[in-house]
Order: C-alpha cells, then structure tokens, then sequence
C-alpha cells in the first residue's frame, strides 16, 4: 500500500490494507454491531483504505469485493507505531484465517492479488468499549478492488486470470503498478525467492534486490502484514517488453 517515485527503489501504490469494525454493543444500526465471520461486503479501493466499514453487509450471493474472515480482539501494537508496525501486528492475528481461507503455498499465494484488509470500530463504537477487529479478505490492485468468485479455499485449484500479479508501468511516468495479468502489462514473476530465517521486514529491501540482482534488479517483497502472517518472500520480475528502467515494486 505504498507509492514510490524513486525509480531505484519504486514501490506501487498498493491499496492500503485497513482496519474495521466491531461493537460490544450497538452504536446505531445493527450492522454496526460486533462483525460477523462470514459475513460479505461490496467496498470500493476508497472503503477497503479506510480505518472502519460503515456500510452494510450484502447478499453473498451477490457481487461482492472483501468477505470477513475473522473477528479478534485488537491487538496493542495495531493501534501504536509506525503503519508498517501497525500492519505487521494485524498480520500476525489474521493471518492464520487469511492462509486457511486462501490456501495454496506462499509462493502460490505470493503470485496473487489476494491481500488482506482490516478494519476497526467507528469513534463511537470504542467510546461504546468495542474492541475488535475486522479482518476481510479482498482481491485487489492499485485502481480497483475485484470482485470475490470461487469456493474457499479461494486458491484450492491454484492462482489463475484475474487473480494472478503482473505489474506495468503507469501512463507518463516512471513508476509501476501491480495489475491482473489479463490486463496489460509489461513485467511477469519469474522467481520466487523464501527469506532468510531471521530477516527482518526493515531488511526486506536490501535482500530482495541482492536476491534477484541477477533477475536484471527487478524485485518486489512482501508486505509488513504479509511478513507479520509468516510469508516472508522476495519476487523477481522480468520484463515482457523492452525497459531498460530498474525499478523495485512491492
């Protein structure tokens, strides 16, 4: 969830992941009430950025962009701290709910444009003593958010159209995006690469761009709640046309 203008060191404007909501008791209508596990919701990319979900659930029969995964207690260090230190700790308390709904390997799941979104109670909510956590599950890239088909585990008969992580370049500069690889686009994964145990997401950057230094520098890693779930990766990518540009996009 980052944009980058420094084309060494370029990141994509990943949708930001967020944080939703959940009451102890009702603040006003009654899907405002404590989130349930299950439950599906049509956002935009604007409502999966915000901090809470004030819309009401849908029909999951229907349309929808992000469905609720799990429902947790917040953890302290979601609501202290940098964002990235704020995204690691939701990470690390939905990430077990988001692998077992999604499945497949780390690499498989690496590939993808699955990623979790979360969401906190509104003001009102926490002054109410609400004190959950929402986390959603949504497929995304930097312009949109998709729509959510298939049966879970959503990666159970592997990572495919739509789903699948390519990146271009954007029209009239030099930064990248990730986009769906039926879209067009000029960069494909051609590597996966497992962190080192013990390496940090701080550390991230550096060993991405010396783990595929020989892939033309072109890398993207993990994010700090995809390290806090416990999928620590680097990606190499390769290009589908000419660019001599060396760019790092996560």
């Amino acid at each position: 969830s980052v944009t980058g203008c420094d084309v060494s060191r370029m990141q994509p404007d990943e949708p930001k992941p967020t944080a939703s909501a959940t009451s102890a008791a009702p603040a006003g209508p009654a899907h405002l009430a404590k989130p349930k596990v299950g439950e599906c919701h049509k956002l935009s990319l604007k409502d999966i950025s915000a901090e809470s979900d004030t819309k009401k659930p849908v029909d999951c029969a229907g349309k929808h962009t992000t469905l609720t995964i799990a429902v947790v207690k917040t953890p302290a260090a979601a609501a202290r701290g940098s964002n990235d230190a704020q995204a690691y700790a939701v990470g690390k308390a939905c990430g077990a709910a988001l692998n077992k709904v999604l499945g497949a390997s780390a690499e498989t799941r690496a590939k993808t444009l699955y990623s979790l979104a979360w969401f906190l109670p509104t003001k009102a909510q926490r002054a109410r003593g609400a004190t959950w956590l929402r986390c959603d599950v949504t497929l995304s890239d930097q312009n949109k958010a998709y729509a959510l088909t298939g049966k879970i585990p959503l990666l159970d008969d592997g990572a495919k159209g739509r789903e699948l992580r390519c990146g271009r370049n954007k029209p009239g500069n030099r930064s990248w995006e990730f986009v769906p690889c039926t879209t067009k686009h000029q960069y494909v994964v051609s590597k996966f690469v497992q962190a080192d145990a013990g390496t940090t997401w701080k550390q991230a950057p550096k060993a991405a761009e010396k783990a595929c230094f020989a892939e033309r520098g072109l890398f993207s890693w993990s994010l700090p709640e995809q390290w806090g779930i416990g999928d620590r990766w680097y990606v190499c990518w390769e290009t589908t046309a000419e660019d001599d540009s060396r760019n790092a996009v996560t």
